[in-house]
This record gives C-alpha cells, sequence and structure tokens, in this order.
C-alpha cells in the first residue's frame, strides 16, 4: 500500500471506529435483560406533534428493569423493559394521555401457552382517540419478547 492509498483509507478507518463505537453505545444504552425468566421489551414511537404523558402502568407479575418514562416529547422514542421470575410468562402496559380526552394504552402480553406473544389491548380511546392510531409489530417472541409501536396521528388531526 502506497502513501497516499494508507492516507485516503485513514478518514474511512476513523469513520468505522466512531460507528462502531456509536452502535456499541446505543446498544449498552438499550439495557441487558436478565436470562432467568421471560422479558419483553417495548419500544414506543410518538410519531406526533403532541407530547405524550404517563397516566400509569402495568406490571403486576414482574418488575420494571426500564419503566416508562413520565413525559414521551414528540417524534421521540423509549424503550421500556421488564422481567419476570414467572416462567409462564406475564404482560405489561403504559397508558399515555395524548391531547383532549385521548388516550393511547401499548399492552404486551409474553406467555408460553395460550395466548402466546400479543399486543392485545394495544389501543387508543376517547373521543379524540379517533385522532390517532397505533401500530405494532413482533420482532421476537416468548421467552425474550421484542415489540415495537407507533403512535401516528390521522389525516387532519394534527
Amino acid at each position: 500500500m502506497n502513501r497516499s492509498t494508507r492516507l485516503a483509507a485513514l478518514p474511512l478507518i476513523a469513520f468505522a471506529t466512531v460507528g462502531t463505537a456509536v452502535g456499541a453505545a446505543g446498544i449498552a444504552n438499550a439495557g441487558t435483560l436478565p436470562t432467568d425468566g421471560p422479558t419483553i421489551a417495548m419500544t414506543i414511537r410518538n410519531n406526533t406533534n403532541d407530547t405524550l404523558y404517563l397516566r400509569g402502568s402495568s406490571n403486576p407479575y414482574g418488575e420494571w428493569i426500564a419503566a416508562p418514562r413520565g413525559v414521551l416529547a414528540p417524534h421521540s422514542t423509549e424503550i421500556v423493559t421488564a422481567h419476570s421470575r414467572n416462567t409462564n410468562g406475564f404482560g405489561i402496559d403504559a397508558t399515555y394521555s395524548v391531547r383532549g380526552d385521548a388516550t393511547a394504552v401499548f399492552s404486551a402480553y409474553d406467555y408460553s401457552y395460550n395466548g402466546g406473544t400479543n399486543t392485545e389491548g394495544t389501543r387508543t380511546t376517547g373521543n379524540d382517540g379517533r385522532g390517532f392510531d397505533i401500530s405494532s409489530w413482533i420482532d421476537s417472541s416468548y421467552p425474550t419478547m421484542n415489540v415495537s409501536y407507533t403512535l401516528n396521528p390521522l389525516m387532519g388531526s394534527n
């Protein structure tokens, strides 16, 4: 490799090193989940111009690793994680005020039997809730559920 080739490669090597470090930091910030029972990781995206305010959350058969935040800013994302020692599974939810009487409920159930892994109960409520939609998709299931949600405004409501 001649000198000019080495000099041209330096910015690419530096970029790759920084990219790797940033990627590793992102993974580290998501947290390490326990392996002695089922876990749920919920990625909640607020794709609206509204601030979401936590009204309540439920995790009756487990413990929070990263509980839902009190406020979720417009166009931002949070990762909520939970764990249970119940080997049959467990469920969690987080409910946010959106605008007016609109609420957004994000639910996740990670069971080894019957209903299995699902997001039943995820919904918007209230008269103003008709102006929003929640899409959800499950990336992995029992015992390590990973689910993503996006709260979107419907046409003309935001």
